[in-house]
């Protein structure tokens, strides 16, 4: 389903200088097929604003609005979904959700949230890890987390290796510019929050 949804997307979201991030098909009583699309990194779009590391963090919510209102119509001509389903389109956002491991390698020091599908297989019963991201592979990154020492110590920095096969979901930990300080617009804070994109 996601090879045929990209099949129509791409194509599309190469009409207007974009590139396709990732697809994310979600089941239930109605299927929600998510789209993110973003601006090449070193590219200008409108309504983008320059990220860190030279990546843009968005699309313009006319961009998305076509997009949509065009792969909509493919994937309906192709009748790729029996029953009910709803497209939305957006940017990655600020809290962007990576698809592959080459997407991580220009967020190197920022911190990430991971999710792995199942315990890692050095550290019992872990499967949620958030911290820096050191270095980036082919087929796996390597991340600082907070370990705690088996003898009952303060958890202590340690990097960790997880292969990419591993990852259930991992996004970037969005940074905000602090504002509850005067002139605090030149320091940064992180926030819990969801980013999230435009959406059509």
């Amino acid at each position: 389903m996601v090879r045929r949804v990209r099949e129509a997307a791409d194509p599309v979201i190469a009409s207007f200088g974009l590139e396709l991030w990732g697809i994310e098909v979600v089941a239930g009583g109605r299927t929600v097929v998510r789209v993110y699309v973003d601006a090449p990194a070193g590219s200008e779009a409108p309504e983008a604003g320059d990220g860190e590391n030279g990546v843009l963090e968005g699309v313009s919510v006319d961009q998305c609005a076509e997009i949509s209102r065009m792969v909509g119509l493919a994937l309906d001509v192709d009748e790729v979904f029996a029953d009910a389903w709803v497209l939305e389109v957006s940017s990655p956002g600020m809290d962007r959700m990576f698809f592959a491991p080459s997407q991580l390698a220009p967020y190197a020091g920022r911190e990430i949230d991971v999710t792995l599908a199942d315990p890692h297989p050095e550290i019992s019963g872990r499967r949620k890890f958030k911290g820096p991201l050191v270095s980036v592979s082919s087929d796996a990154f390597v991340m600082e987390v907070l370990l705690a020492p088996s003898s009952g110590e303060k958890p202590a920095p340690s990097n960790v290796s997880i292969r990419w096969d591993w990852v259930r979901k991992a996004r970037l930990v969005p940074v905000f510019p602090d504002t509850s300080k005067p002139g605090a617009g030149k320091n940064a804070k992180k926030a819990t929050g969801k980013g999230g994109g435009k959406q059509a």
